[in-house]
């Protein structure tokens, strides 16, 4: 076998052994879905991330069965069942007192737990990932892209799935690139209580939602509505002392846990108002790096898994045209992100209603109605495979 740099063709400092490949950047859900999918496919890519692991900082995640689909179709579902939550019921209540309940099949998990089969799924396809590429600066003409070591690769294609911060993003569309503060700030921890079901917990200017991560733990996130911006970082620590003045005295009892855990964390949910740019020349965008919405239907995650699996089965159709998969992958997702983006927000402001008259007619037909059935039916049942069916047959 030939020595290694004799395979590398160097041209004005650039490396080209991945001239023909599709640039992953970032190994997050939306990033090791494409992965996964292209190696299936047979077609060369190969991911960047600028971590060197992947930690968990107190993240849960609730996938749906929109989300759910595509799991099983990269075949990792059954593995990630075996190691989360599958809650059956959703108990939504206010002041202490349920208002009603709703028939789900969630996957509640940790974020840790997914990465983890996706990761191990598309290494196991011989997926090639390099840990420590820290992205500076993209040459968006010439597919060029610099990293913080000094390593600098041709490319063939820039798929940008690097998060709400997304460098990618800020190195092409400089005036679109910075998030917005929402105007809501959350807090999540894991912590060592059992939980069968999911609960949500409404009142005024807050929201708690609780849910089982696997057989001894479960996750714990509060929203509350504040017009002071926090940073965006899942690494920001929060304290039990400033938490347990925002909530009722009768959650921080429920979740009597939550007192002496030491990994409680807080940060600014940010968004983008425009979420209409999912690609550009050369460079297409995934899961938050093109949309990120704030988390209140729980599709954050679930819209990551199927941006990946629709651009990289829209790639695999057609290989030598990387224009029309972009052109079809924003007439498939454009609507339904934007939907998502938009329903989320005006979740948040039901979930925080001050006045007692609205919360009164909220309760009640939530109470009397089946208006959360209808609201999440549609998200729910999309499905991916057969959206890329449709257009390919």
């Amino acid at each position: 076998m030939l020595p290694f740099f004799l395979f590398i063709k160097m041209h004005n400092n650039f490396v080209s052994i991945y001239k023909n490949h599709i640039a992953i950047i970032g190994a997050g859900i939306s990033g090791l879905t494409l992965g996964i999918v292209l190696k299936k496919e047979k077609i060369p890519c190969v991911i960047f991330e600028k971590f060197s692991s992947i930690s968990e900082y107190g993240a849960g995640i609730s996938i749906s069965r929109n989300g759910q689909k595509v799991l099983k179709e990269l075949k990792v579902l059954d593995e990630l069942k075996l190691v989360s939550g599958n809650p059956k019921k959703a108990n939504f209540i206010y002041a202490n007192n349920e208002i009603t309940s709703l028939d789900i099949d969630h996957i509640t998990t940790s974020r840790k737990a997914l990465h983890k089969v996706l990761l191990e799924k598309y290494l196991s396809a011989n997926g090639e990932i390099n840990f420590n590429f820290e992205l500076t600066d993209i040459d968006i003409n010439n597919k060029l892209l610099s990293f913080s070591n000094n390593k600098n690769f041709n490319v063939g294609h820039i798929a940008a799935c690097d998060g709400i911060k997304s460098i990618c993003r800020k190195s092409v569309l400089e005036n679109k690139s910075k998030p917005s503060y929402s105007g809501y700030s959350v807090w999540r921890s894991i912590i060592n209580e059992k939980q069968n079901e999911v609960e949500f917990h409404l009142g005024p200017c807050f929201h708690v939602v609780t849910y089982p991560i696997n057989s001894s733990k479960m996750s714990f996130v509060a929203a509350f509505k504040s017009h002071k911006a926090s940073i965006e970082s899942w690494k920001s620590k929060g304290s039990f002392n400033d938490l347990q003045k925002l909530l009722p005295k009768y959650i921080l009892e429920k979740y009597s846990s939550l007192k002496n855990n030491d990994e409680l964390y807080k940060w600014g949910v940010y968004i983008r108002e425009d979420v209409d740019t999912l690609y550009m020349k050369n460079i297409t965008f995934l899961g938050d790096a093109a949309h990120p919405i704030v988390p209140f239907m729980g599709q954050g995650g679930c819209l990551a898994l199927e941006d990946g699996y629709i651009f990289g089965n829209l790639v695999a159709k057609y290989k030598n045209d990387i224009k029309k998969s972009q052109l079809l992958y924003k007439d498939l997702r454009f609507n339904r992100v934007k939907k998502i983006h938009r329903e989320s927000l005006k979740q948040g402001k039901l979930n925080h209603l001050k006045n007692p008259v609205l919360i009164f007619i909220r309760n009640s037909l939530m109470k009397y109605t089946n208006i959360i059935h209808i609201m999440t039916k549609k998200i729910w049942d999309y499905d991916s495979k057969d959206i890329i069916n449709k257009v390919i047959n």
